[in-house]
């Protein structure tokens, strides 16, 4: 009771739901709940972010939330815009939920709570909130009534469905979300309405596929930024070589996407290899993804910050190596102590030769030239 009143029912609920796996016992912890107070918040504000722009949509002379999100218009989704295909992001959402649906009926049916839990988890956090809501954005405001009025209707009908799924894990969330959405005359609880079906017709592999490519493009060059330690609202030019003409086909058609999503100004389409002395690679199968240092940052101050940064690794090295080799001090100092001091030094040295590589990469580059050592 007392852990319900600080993090919450659903989150304590959907916390030993996710934990009951069949013939293991539950080693409850604070940090676990918290995890999943962090999943029910984040399902909060995706809810919050959908209603405060159908807002502004409806100022703008947009349809309103009772024809948008009616229950015969979420039926009837997904929608296409003046009888073209279906967006391939639409696609791919209602694919992805019609996976997870089919796999949580199964596990409920077969008692395996944990990973109904799990699915549902990863669709809605992963799939939903990370990269449907943050692909369809700018639709939901666009001049073109007919694009923005598809999207939310879909938006509408893969976010009840999903609340529903969610609804036997986090029942208040889910409850509250669902009040705030047209239902059927006479409804009266989510509790009381159809658990979700699978609809084995709206699988797409073909879509997932394309997304899965278009995602590997944008974390890679998130990867790239972070690893960098880039500023975020950077917008950087890169350079894609596809493996296959159906690689540029795809990441051609989704370019304006993967320019917002990525943080990018420009990608260009180009022939490998690259020059891994002048920039960042970053290679799969399907493509090869290059950012010019030039293009990042100051190349001549990168390196000096470097070269500071690496000498302050290597004086840090050195101190614990020194205290760790020191006999009086392993002996009087608690084990807990000496480990925690292993496991830094490892982990600085590991650090120290990441650095030492990037550095020596940018010492190749052109425009490091006369930079002095320090």
């Amino acid at each position: 009771m007392e852990l319900n009143e600080k993090f919450g029912t659903d989150a304590m609920r959907f916390t030993l739901a996710s934990m009951a796996a069949p013939g293991t016992d539950i080693v409850l912890s604070e940090e676990r709940i918290l995890s999943y107070r962090a999943f029910a918040n984040k399902i909060w504000n995706a809810a919050r972010f959908v209603f405060m722009n159908l807002d502004k949509y409806e100022s703008a002379g947009g349809e309103t939330l009772e024809v948008l999100a009616a229950p015969e218009t979420r039926s009837s989704a997904p929608y296409a815009v003046d009888g073209a295909q279906v967006a391939l992001v639409d696609r791919w959402i209602f694919s992805r939920l019609a996976r997870a649906t089919a796999q949580v009926n199964d596990a409920l049916e077969h008692f395996r709570f944990h990973e109904a839990a799990h699915v549902v988890y990863h669709f809605f956090w992963g799939d939903f909130c990370d990269w449907y809501i943050e692909w369809v954005k700018p639709k939901l405001l666009s001049t073109d009534r007919a694009k923005s009025a598809a999207t939310w209707k879909n938006l509408f009908a893969a976010f009840e469905s999903a609340l529903r799924l969610l609804h036997p894990f986090m029942p208040f969330l889910t409850e509250e979300l669902w009040q705030q959405l047209p239902q059927r005359q006479g409804a009266r609880s989510i509790a009381l309405d159809r658990f979700p079906e699978p609809h084995a017709e709206r699988v797409d592999p073909f879509a997932e596929e394309q997304v899965a490519l278009l995602q590997e493009i944008i974390t890679a060059m998130r990867n790239i930024r972070a690893e960098m330690k880039l500023d975020q609202k950077a917008k950087l030019a890169a350079l894609l070589a596809p493996a296959t003409p159906a690689v540029k086909s795809t990441a051609d058609g989704s370019l304006e996407t993967i320019l917002r999503l990525g943080g990018l100004s420009s990608l260009s389409f180009v022939e490998s290899p690259f020059d891994s002395t002048k920039g960042v690679i970053r290679s799969s199968k399907y493509f090869e993804l290059f950012i010019g240092y030039e293009a990042a940052f100051d190349v001549s101050a990168e390196i000096a910050r470097l070269r500071k940064e690496s000498k302050q690794l290597e004086n840090n090295i050195a101190s614990n190596q020194k205290r760790l080799e020191d006999q009086t001090f392993r002996s009087r100092a608690p084990e807990h102590i000496v480990k925690g001091l292993e496991t830094t030094l490892a982990e600085r040295r590991t650090e120290f030769e990441k650095l030492t590589q990037r550095l020596a990469q940018l010492e190749k580059n052109p425009g490091a030239a006369g930079q002095p050592e320090t």
